[in-house]
């Protein structure tokens, strides 16, 4: 955790820092872009995007390298920024607009509302995207937050209106903001009288490591590329109001962005090129000498509501926030106790549930994704750009540095070593090295979760290690077959040619089979296994059975395996694949087509008898209540309490693979 007190944080915005203030006004500009990754900028290092005022900004203040947006989403992220708490407490889980219909808790209060308390004069110019609309603000003219110009006209109107009250007043631009569905739309969108327009060429742009190097990336990165140049001269045309106004001695401002780029791999993600942006602060308070500093502290957009509270002297609300203020950070290239970050998603639009849980340290990042077992739902804006559906039409297998595969279907937990795997494709959470800094990290997490209120806690458990409890759970099961040879089995019924091992799977040939029982005997067990049949195969699984060479489906019991719609003779009702071979019918209607591998499980505790096919329970009965007496004379069997476990071949080709066994 930060080394600080959430009650300290209150305090201070309850009575103010007297030390830090005087009666002279305070003002506050923030100049927020949308949809920007960190690097995108002249000032960071990238050498072909145009960004000359932005650039300057950064000469004249504080630029930080190691700034996050807590959520990849431009609703939520703007409700963790107006109001300092994370997205799983504040209540804008995924966006307000359309059908997607999130909204802020009732009792969130806003930075603006809380400046309106102190007599501030209050602007939002161009993009809010948040619901509800904040009726404290002053001045709010509708619009398109795509025409850079006319809302650098707009703040220039703010900044020159006559009053005594200081103000605060955010530019919420929506570029650069492509969407690559047609030509047209790769670059600027509206193009206002006065406005030059960059011209990027395709094959010099350095396409990052998260996309694929392809012509129409390079195409969408140029227009990209075109909105952030645009956007850069009207906050070059809004930083010239301002100093004009003659109020930039006592202005604090604040560039940065609502997460990165709308591309597969970023928005909507807790990867680096999702919640890494770029963030400056101009302090004109600050003593000569101190401009253009590059801080190394680990910021994060929780920590601006906190920020602008402390420079305006403003109380805060009656709740903890979640950030705190980096005012004491501003000018210095380092500041001690600023070296991790917290992240936390939910949705992006209504139709992607994906929550996520992140710790941000130096060296590392754990991701834990509570949802992990689901598909990653991309963004609808994802969905239509032509990264992605290029990649799914010519089947590429990467997306970037990572496979398509594992970018859709992801691990309960990724850990990412920073600083020797950047582009954050090995996963090191499963890695026995690696399980102290897993621990840490997860432990870590877990008490900024508490302290926040996450109400996912009380759904969702964060395994710390792969020594946590439902790990432990899963590695109760211990291998039957050892895919390299019959290690552990015995054959019977030896007059047929029995099974063999082929490339890790044990295969009952059409002809061979016979009897082949496990060397050790089983009571209580849950047995799971792999088996793939051909047409109209037969095949069984011996359960608490003797050593025989005959009978075992009544000298202990049979769970029948058999294609049930390919197997050419007529089935009584005992006889289809799952059930317990001439005393119990099985469901019907779990098992694949022949050809394809299908999952069981057989748990016997006690008399109670469970066959679950593909996750579909097929038979569950409680071999106690068989009172009888034919049966039970036909079949002593069902009385047995241990035994071995067997595959009953019956010439047919059946195979199986990870065969698997708990004892309870």
């Amino acid at each position: 955790m930060r080394p600080f007190s959430y009650l300290t944080v209150i305090i201070t915005f309850v009575l103010g820092s007297p030390s830090l203030f005087s009666a002279e006004q305070r003002n506050v500009l923030i100049l927020f872009s949308d949809n920007q990754n960190w690097d995108d900028c002249g000032c960071y290092g990238n050498s072909v995007v145009k960004t000359p005022n932005i650039d300057q900004l950064a000469r004249e203040g504080t630029r930080y390298q190691h700034a996050f947006a807590t959520t990849a989403s431009c609703g939520p992220c703007r409700g963790v920024f107006y109001t300092g708490l994370h997205v799983h407490a504040n209540g804008q889980y995924g966006h307000p607009h359309g059908d997607h219909n999130f909204r802020l808790k009732p009792k969130v209060k806003t930075i603006f509302s809380l400046l309106a308390k102190n007599n501030y004069r209050t602007g939002m110019i161009g993009k809010y995207h948040l619901y509800p609309e904040d009726t404290t603000i002053d001045f709010q003219p509708k619009i398109n937050g795509h025409r850079a110009k006319g809302m650098a006209d707009l703040a220039s109107d703010f900044l020159n209106q006559k009053s005594d009250q200081p103000f605060f007043l955010v530019m919420g631009f929506h570029d650069p903001h492509p969407t690559s569905r047609t030509q047209p739309e790769w670059g600027v969108k509206v193009k206002e009288p006065g406005m030059s327009l960059e011209t990027y060429d395709p094959e010099k742009i350095k396409v990052p490591h998260y996309l694929p190097d392809r012509r129409e990336v390079r195409q969408g990165l140029a227009g990209y590329y075109q909105q952030i140049s645009y956007m850069d001269q009207a906050i070059g045309q809004i930083l010239k109001a301002l100093e004009d106004s003659g109020q930039a001695d006592n202005t604090l401002v604040i560039f940065t962005s609502d997460h990165g780029s709308s591309e597969p791999g970023a928005m909507a993600n807790h990867y680096e090129p999702g919640v890494r942006v770029p963030f400056i602060m101009r302090n004109p308070k600050l003593k000569k000498g101190s401009e253009g500093v590059v801080s190394d502290s680990m910021v994060s957009l929780l920590d601006v509501t906190p920020t602008v509270l402390e420079w305006t002297n403003t109380k805060g609300p009656y709740y903890p926030l979640h950030g705190r203020s980096i005012l004491p950070t501003i000018g210095k290239t380092s500041t001690s106790g600023w070296d991790e970050a917290y992240l936390s998603h939910v949705f992006h639009e209504v139709t992607m549930y994906y929550p996520m849980r992140t710790i941000r340290t130096r060296d590392y990042k754990l991701i834990w994704n509570l949802e992990w077992r689901s598909k990653y739902p991309l963004p609808i804006d994802t969905l239509s750009r032509a990264t992605w559906n290029e990649t799914l039409r010519l089947e590429e297998p990467l997306l970037g540095q990572r496979t398509v595969k594992k970018f859709l279907y992801r691990d309960e937990v990724e850990l990412y070593d920073l600083k020797n795997d950047p582009d954050e494709v090995i996963n090191l959470a499963y890695q026995p090295e690696f399980q102290d800094v897993r621990k840490e990290l997860s432990e870590k997490l877990l008490q900024h979760l508490q302290e926040t209120d996450d109400l996912w806690l009380k759904q969702y458990t964060l395994p710390v290690s792969i020594e946590s409890k439902v790990t432990k759970k899963q590695a109760k099961y211990t291998p039957l077959f050892n895919g390299h040879d019959l290690t552990g089995w015995t054959l019977k019924r030896a007059n047929r040619k029995g099974y063999h091992v082929d490339a890790g799977k044990l295969v009952c040939p059409a002809d061979g089979g016979g009897f082949l029982f496990t060397e050790k005997e089983y009571g209580d067990f849950s047995l799971q296994f792999d088996f793939k049949l051909s047409k109209g195969a037969n095949n069984g699984i011996a359960i608490r059975c003797p050593l025989v060479d005959r009978r075992p489906a009544y000298e202990g019991m049979e769970i029948q395996v058999l294609d049930n719609k390919g197997y050419p003779k007529k089935l009584k009702p005992t006889q289809y694949h799952g059930s317990v071979y001439d005393v119990i019918p099985a469901k019907k209607g779990a098992l694949k087509p022949a050809g394809e591998w299908n999952h069981e499980e057989i748990i016997c505790r006690g008399s109670q008898i469970t066959v679950i096919v593909n996750d579909i329970p097929v038979l569950n009965t409680d071999l106690s209540k068989i009172k009888d007496t034919n049966v039970l004379a036909k079949h002593p069997g069902l009385q047995n309490q241990r035994g071995h476990i067997g595959l009953l071949g019956h010439g047919s080709h059946v195979e199986y693979k990870n065969i698997l066994i708990k004892e309870f």
